[in-house]
C-alpha cells in the first residue's frame, strides 16, 4: 500500500526522516519496498498570477503575458489558449529545473524577451499529457513554491502489509504503528459534524437481517449536495496514492477510506426505492448490475444491500449501478459498515472482483471505527459539496464486540525471547500499542484494541514486545547441533544382530506367511484352537501360526522333496496367540539344521548333525548378543512339548529366565513328515531376550603373565550335571580361575553303577604376577575340596604342570 509522508505527519508531528522511518518500519515487521520523492526533478517553480495578455508582435499564435510573482512582474511568451487575466499559474523562472533535467533560461522568441515559462501539468510531471497550462485556484498566493502549494513536497512510502495486519491499511493505522515503534505521540483528529434539517430516521429506514454477515451498519443522510470536481488537495492526494478522482462525493469516500481504513459507500438516495435499505443475504438466482456495468449472478452466501426493488450494492465489495452517484444527484445516503471477513472473501473470489473495500474487509476492519469514519466523511462532503447533514445517524450494532482478555507472563516471555523484561517497560510497550494491561498477580491481563484482530493469544503479545523492543536486541544464540549416526529402536537392533549372527554361522533366512493351514498349525499339537481367520484367502491360510517351528519344518520338507537334503535355515517373525479381545503378537526367532555336519568331501568324515551342533549355534548367537546362556535338562513346557524330543532337548536360560528351547525335533514330527534322520531346532522369545540384560562387548587386553593348568578326575552321581560343577568351581572365592573345561567322561569297569567319571582341566592365571607352584597347588586343592564336599565326589587323581 502507498502512504503519504505529509499525511502521516498530521497524526505524528515529529516524524523521523523518510529514510530513517523506512528502516524503523522494516525492522518492526512492516517492510518498506520503496520511498518516492514527489518533488524530485522540480526546482525554482513558483505560483504567479496573469495580470495582462497581449498578442505577440511577431507571431500570430503566441501571446505576450505580464505575470506577477510576489512583488515582481515578468514578461512571459506563451502559446497556450486556456488562460485569462487573473488566473493563477505555475511559473518557472530563469534557472528553474523541470522533470527530465529540463533547465529554464531567458530567451528571445521572435525578437521578444521571455523571462521564463508558464508550466502545464505534463511539464511538471503530474500527468502524461495536458492541453494547456496548469490553472491554479484564483485565491492562490503568488510567489510561493509550487511544490508546497500542490503538495509535491512529499514522499510516497510503499509498504508490504502482511495479511494479518489489516489495521495498518490506512494513514491513521500506519501512524499508530509509527508512534508505537518510535515512541512519538499519536494525535487523533476530532471530527465535528454540523447537523441541520430533519432527523435521519424520518428520511430513510434501515434494517439488518440476522445472520446476514453484517456485524454493524451505520448511515447518514446529506441533502442538497452539488456533485462536481473535488478540491485540488483531495485530488492531489488521491492521485499520489494511485486513485483516480471521480467526483467530490465519491472522492471523499475514497479519501476517508485511505485515511481511516474504513470503507464507505454513497447511494443516490432519490434512486433508492422506498427510501428503505435492508442488509441481508442474497436470494438464490438474484442478480445485480455493479458500477463497472457488469451484471453479476449472486450466491446465497453473499451479502447484499437491498432496497424495495432489489439489491443496490454487493455488501463489502462494490456498489450497484442503479443507485450510483452522478452529476444529477442531490441527496445522498452515506453508508459505513463492518462485515464478516469470510463472506466478503468468498464473494470476491467467486465474482473475480477485488476492490479497495473488499481488500480491507477480507482482513478485518475496526468495528469501533464505523461511526467515526462516517462522521468524517459526512463533514467533508458537507464542506466540499455544500450538502446539509441530517440530524443524527442510524447505527445498528446488534452484538457488541466482546473484549478479549489474554494472560501475559513475563517469565514465559523472557524464556522465549532471552531478554530480561521489567513489568513497567512491558506495560509501556503495551500502552503505545493501545493494549490495556492490568496486574493479575505475577502476570498481566491484557486487552487488545478493537483494531488488532491479529492478537489472539499470549504468543502474539510476546511478538509485540519483541517488535517494539527491537528484534536487534534479541540475543543471538546459535542452536545446538549434534551429528549423530543413524540409530535403530532396540527391538529392530536386536533383530538385526540376531540375523547377522546366524548368517555369519552359515544360516539362510526364510520368510514365511503368518497365515498357515490347519495341518501346519497342528504340527505343534496344541489343544488350543489358536487364532483362526474369519475370512481367509484360502484353506491353506486359515490360521495365524503360534510357533515358527512348523513353518521351518514345512520349508525342510519342501527342500528334501527338491533333492536338497541339507538345511541350515532360520526365521525372525511374529507369532499370534489368542487374547481377550484381539490376538497377542509376540516376536520370536527359530532355527533348524538337518543333514550332514559338513559337505561331502574326501578329507572330512560324513557325520550327521546332532544336539550339540544346534546347542553350539544357540551359544554362539547369544554370545554375539552379550548373553551367557545355561542349558537346563528340564523337559520343555506345554508350549513346546509336542515340538521337541522330551529327552534330547533343553530349556535356554539366562539368569534363571527362560528364553526358549533347543533340541531335537519330536519323533512324532519326524515320522509325520517322513524324514529319514532327526532335525534339530531352537526357538527363542525376543521379548525375553531383550529383558535379559544384553551386555556390550568390551575390549580385554592380552594377559601379561603366563597361565598354569591342572587336571582333576573324580567320580560322582550321574544325575549331577556338568553345568552344576562348572558353577561350583567358578563361585570359589578367588580371581585366579580363568577357565574350566571338561575333557573326559567315563562309564564302565571300575566305576559303580549310577555314577560316572569326569575329568576337568582348570586354567589359573593372575593379572598381577606370575603364579608360583605353591599358589597353584593351594587353590587347586581348594577346588578339589569344594567338589568333594558339595557333590560327594571321589577324587581319583590330581595332575598338572606349570605352563
Amino acid at each position: 500500500m502507498l502512504y503519504s509522508y505529509n499525511w502521516l505527519k498530521e497524526y505524528v508531528h515529529d516524524l523521523p526522516s523518510p529514510g530513517d522511518l523506512s528502516e524503523l518500519l522494516t525492522m518492526s515487521g512492516c517492510e518498506v519496498d520503496s520511498v518516492t520523492d514527489l518533488s524530485a526533478g522540480i526546482k525554482g517553480v513558483v505560483t504567479a498570477v496573469v495580470e495582462g495578455i497581449e498578442p505577440h508582435p511577431n507571431a500570430d499564435k503566441l501571446k505576450l503575458c505580464r505575470v506577477r510573482a510576489g512583488k515582481n512582474v515578468y514578461s512571459i511568451i506563451c502559446g497556450a489558449a486556456n488562460m485569462k487575466e487573473g488566473d493563477g499559474v505555475a511559473l518557472a523562472l530563469d534557472g528553474a529545473v523541470l522533470p527530465g533535467g529540463v533547465k529554464i533560461k531567458r530567451v528571445k522568441i521572435r525578437g521578444v524577451q521571455s523571462e521564463g515559462m508558464m508550466c502545464s501539468e505534463a511539464e511538471l510531471g503530474l500527468k502524461d499529457s495536458s492541453e494547456g497550462i496548469l490553472i491554479l485556484p484564483g485565491h492562490t498566493p503568488t510567489g510561493r513554491d509550487i511544490l508546497k502549494v500542490l503538495g509535491l513536497d512529499d514522499y510516497i512510502i510503499e509498504v508490504s502489509v502482511t495479511p494479518n495486519r489489516g489495521d495498518v491499511l490506512s494513514i491513521r493505522g500506519l501512524a499508530r504503528e509509527i508512534a508505537a515503534v518510535t515512541g512519538k505521540k499519536f494525535t487523533d483528529k476530532k471530527i465535528k459534524v454540523k447537523e441541520k434539517g430533519p432527523e435521519t430516521r424520518s428520511i430513510v429506514q434501515v434494517s439488518v437481517k440476522p445472520h446476514s454477515g453484517c456485524e454493524r451498519y451505520a448511515a447518514r443522510v446529506i441533502e442538497g449536495v452539488k456533485v462536481g470536481e473535488s478540491p485540488d488537495f483531495i485530488k492531489r492526494r488521491l492521485e499520489a496514492l494511485g486513485m483516480r478522482p471521480v467526483n467530490n462525493v465519491v472522492d471523499v469516500t475514497n479519501y476517508v477510506l485511505i485515511e481511516t481504513g474504513q470503507p464507505l459507500h454513497a447511494f443516490d438516495l432519490d434512486r433508492v426505492s422506498g427510501r428503505s435499505i435492508t442488509v441481508r443475504g442474497a436470494n438464490s438466482g438474484e442478480t445485480i448490475e455493479t458500477i463497472d456495468n457488469k451484471v453479476r449472478k449472486l450466491g446465497e452466501h453473499m451479502v447484499v444491500i437491498a432496497d424495495g426493488a432489489g439489491p443496490v450494492a454487493l455488501g463489502g465489495v462494490m456498489g450497484g449501478k442503479s443507485s450510483e452517484v452522478t452529476g444529477e444527484t442531490a441527496n445522498i445516503l452515506l453508508e459505513s459498515a463492518c462485515f464478516e471477513p469470510a463472506p466478503i472473501r468468498r464473494a470476491s473470489r467467486e465474482l473475480a472482483i477485488s476492490t479497495d473495500s473488499s481488500y480491507r474487509f477480507e482482513r478485518g476492519t475496526d468495528i469501533e471505527n464505523v461511526t467515526g469514519a462516517l462522521d468524517m466523511a459526512a463533514a467533508l462532503i458537507s464542506e466540499v459539496a455544500a450538502g446539509v447533514v441530517a440530524r443524527g445517524a442510524i447505527d445498528i450494532y446488534p452484538k457488541k464486540q466482546k473484549t478479549r482478555k489474554i494472560k501475559f507472563s513475563l517469565e514465559r516471555a523472557e524464556a522465549v525471547l532471552g531478554l530480561p523484561l521489567k513489568k513497567g517497560e512491558v506495560r509501556g510497550i503495551f500502552k503505545r500499542l493501545g493494549i490495556m494491561a492490568e496486574d493479575a498477580g505475577r502476570e498481566l491481563e491484557c486487552t487488545p484494541p478493537s483494531f488488532r484482530h491479529d492478537i489472539k493469544e499470549e504468543a502474539d503479545l510476546v511478538e509485540e514486545v519483541a517488535r517494539i523492543s527491537g528484534y536487534g536486541n534479541v540475543p543471538i544464540v546459535l542452536p545446538v547441533s549434534e551429528i549423530r549416526g543413524g540409530g535403530l529402536p532396540p527391538s529392530a537392533a536386536l533383530k538385526r544382530r540376531i540375523r547377522e549372527a546366524l548368517r555369519a554361522d552359515g544360516f539362510l533366512e526364510v520368510m514365511n506367511y503368518s497365515f498357515v493351514s490347519y495341518s501346519t498349525f497342528s504340527l505343534s499339537g496344541g489343544a488350543d484352537p489358536g487364532v483362526r481367520l474369519l475370512n481367509p484367502l484360502s484353506e491353506d491360510q486359515s490360521f495365524m501360526r503360534d510357533s515358527l517351528v512348523p513353518s521351518l519344518l514345512d520349508n525342510l520338507k519342501y527342500n528334501i522333496d527338491m533333492k536338497n537334503g541339507d538345511a541350515r535355515i532360520f526365521e525372525v517373525a511374529p507369532v499370534f496367540l489368542p487374547g481377550e479381545k484381539l490376538p497377542v503378537e509376540k516376536w520370536k526367532t527359530s532355527g533348524l539344521i538337518y543333514g550332514k555336519r559338513w559337505r561331502e568331501s574326501w578329507n572330512f568324515p560324513s557325520e550327521d548333525v546332532d544336539f550339540y551342533d544346534i546347542k553350539g549355534v544357540v551359544e554362539k548367537m547369544l554370545g554375539c548378543l552379550g548373553l551367557n546362556a545355561d542349558f537346563s535338562a528340564l523337559l520343555p513346557d506345554g508350549e513346546h512339548k509336542n515340538l521337541f524330543h522330551p529327552g534330547k532337548s533343553s530349556a535356554i536360560k539366562v539368569n534363571a529366565q527362560v528364553l526358549g528351547v533347543t533340541g531335537e525335533a519330536h519323533p512324532d514330527l519326524i515320522d509325520r513328515l517322513g524324514l529319514k534322520r532327526p532335525a534339530y531346532l531352537f526357538e527363542l522369545d525376543l521379548d525375553a531376550m531383550a529383558g535379559a540384560g544384553m551386555a556390550e562387548k568390551k575390549f580385554t587386553p592380552l594377559p601379561r603373565y603366563p597361565a598354569s593348568e591342572r587336571d582333576i578326575a573324580f567320580i560322582l552321581d550321574s544325575a549331577i550335571t556338568y553345568g552344576e560343577i562348572i558353577k561350583a568351581v567358578e563361585k570359589i572365592d578367588t580371581k585366579l580361575v580363568e577357565k574350566v573345561d571338561l575333557f573326559d567322561v567315563y562309564y564302565g569297569r571300575g566305576v559303580p553303577e549310577g555314577k560316572r567319571s569326569l575329568a576337568i582341566r582348570i586354567r589359573y592365571r593372575s593379572a598381577e604376577k606370575t603364579l608360583i607352584q605353591e599358589d597353584v597347588e593351594k587353590i587347586h586343592s581348594t577346588v578339589a575340596s569344594e567338589l568333594a564336599s558339595r557333590f560327594g565326589a571321589e577324587i581319583r587323581g590330581i595332575e598338572g604342570a606349570p605352563k
